[in-house]
């Protein structure tokens, strides 16, 4: 029986939003309960080749297979719900395209697989499904300028634009806000911040810690968590804020988009970059793919994350994880954990310096490099720093041998 091997993204294994995500799930699974139980005789099966539980992790299944297995006609896509075979819960699921401005691909699948286990999905066509809760968000955020900001229930980051930069500001690092709950931030954040600005209620800024968390990175002219540069001379080129955006998936269970950065000298060399960030539900890690465009021969180009005074910068795998336990702008906000992550196909290699974490790949131009980026924070769900280096391998892991999947009939 053909087994093919089914990219996966993103595990987690949190107590507090495993809790979160049960919930969302059983909440689906009743109103599921209304919905037809005719599906076709094809199901899915996806297995775990590793002795590790995946807790929560989006899978990506080719349409064409889709098609291939279930010849469902192209406008009842839009309504096809998967089920767990087993409990008759509902999966969360998403229709999304690989490509901008293109028709869907590719079907998203949210999933859990005990260690070397099984889980049977089978599909149904339910026009009447209640819309699934939404486990990814972003936006532009007009309250500053034209910050571009992003989230799932674990982690928040933002980007800045040329709204912003016209102001004097200008950072093409990717900032971390920080949560103490699993939940959605972005819009109470910005909302509350504008109210102190206006009234001058300093209490009300999102630097201040009202029981969700906060923002206390500095990310400056630094890369923050996960932004790139041309490295060298034994110095990082840097752009100035992105200038164009689109976005590619708005969830429920992923969130993409590219933004785009106008030409600058790298030490002689006019360079552009394009750069796609994807956030899936139920994980630290943005996956990040960018692409420099410029004249002449290969360069090397880095992804870093930030090492501030009083931080403990490691590398607990060599061109493969990079990880840094970093100190906050308020001292009273604990440890934020930065780290980067890469394939081995991506063929980095790993240095600290320049005050940075670095992950270096030497490509020619138009030649994508591919790495995951993201943080976590002591007073949530990473209390040490060993816990996340122990995430960032665990992840590594994962991706390395993810589940597989193939067909059956029941």
């Amino acid at each position: 029986m053909h087994t093919e091997s089914l990219q996966s993204h993103h595990p987690w294994n949190l107590q507090g939003p495993r809790r979160t995500a049960v919930l969302l799930f059983a909440c689906v699974a009743t109103a599921m309960a209304v919905l037809p139980r005719g599906a076709w005789a094809q199901q899915l099966r996806l297995s775990n080749p590793l002795g590790i539980d995946r807790s929560q992790e989006v899978v990506e299944i080719p349409l064409a297979q889709v098609a291939e297995h279930l010849h469902p006609s192209a406008e009842k896509l839009q309504d096809l719900v998967a089920l767990d075979t087993a409990t008759q819960q509902r999966i969360p699921s998403q229709l999304y395209s690989q490509q901008a401005d293109a028709a869907p691909d590719t079907l998203l699948l949210l999933i859990q697989l005990p260690a070397h286990g099984v889980l049977n999905v089978s599909f149904h066509l339910a026009p009447a499904a209640p819309p699934q809760p939404p486990l990814v968000f972003g936006r532009e955020a007009a309250e500053r300028k034209d910050d571009f900001a992003w989230e799932n229930l674990l982690v928040a980051y933002r980007v800045y634009g040329p709204a912003l930069q016209a102001t004097g500001e200008i950072a093409s690092g990717i900032d971390v806000w920080s949560k103490r709950i699993p939940n959605f931030v972005i819009d109470n954040f910005y909302k509350r911040d504008l109210e102190g600005r206006q009234t001058h209620n300093h209490a009300l800024s999102y630097h201040k810690d009202n029981g969700q968390g906060l923002d206390s990175y500095e990310v400056g002219h630094s890369r923050g968590c996960g932004g790139t540069a041309v490295w060298a001379n034994g110095k990082l080129y840097v752009s100035k804020n992105y200038i164009t955006k689109k976005i590619l998936g708005k969830g429920p269970i992923r969130f993409a988009f590219e933004v785009s950065y106008a030409p600058w000298d790298a030490d002689g060399r006019m360079v552009a970059e394009t750069k796609r960030i994807t956030l899936d539900a139920g994980t630290h890690l943005n996956m990040i793919a960018s692409t420099y465009t410029f004249d002449g021969p290969p360069l090397e180009l880095a992804a870093a994350i930030a090492i501030h005074e009083g931080a403990d910068a490691t590398i607990p795998a060599e061109g493969r994880i990079a990880s840094v336990w970093d100190t906050p702008q308020d001292p009273s906000a604990g440890r934020i954990a930065t780290g980067l992550v890469a394939l081995p196909n991506q063929h980095a290699r790993t240095v600290l310096a320049a005050h940075h974490a670095l992950m270096i790949f030497a490509r020619r131009s138009s030649a994508p490099f591919t790495y995951f980026a993201g943080s976590g924070w002591s007073k949530a769900d990473m209390p040490t720093e060993d816990a996340w280096n122990a995430y960032l391998t665990s992840f590594l892991n994962q991706r390395e041998h993810p589940a597989t999947l193939r067909w059956t009939k029941h």
